[in-house]
């Protein structure tokens, strides 16, 4: 755990519940439903990330290949 807590922070992690609906009928006849949780990061706030990251300077490239 010492080596993983060691390791670069990035772009912060974001939990949504959300609320899904099943195929299966419960006993009031209504869609089962669950909650669930989404866990994400902003992908913009990522890819700055990996673009101001020094370790990748050799290997960034801005036109197509």
């Amino acid at each position: 755990m010492k080596k993983v807590n060691a390791l670069p922070i990035g772009p912060g992690w974001m939990c949504e519940i959300l609320t899904v609906e099943g195929d299966v009928i419960g006993e009031d006849g209504k869609m089962m439903t669950e909650e669930m949780e989404l866990w994400r990061r902003d992908p913009i706030e990522c890819v700055k990330e990996l673009i101001g990251n020094p370790a990748f300077k050799n290997f960034m490239s801005y036109v197509p290949e």
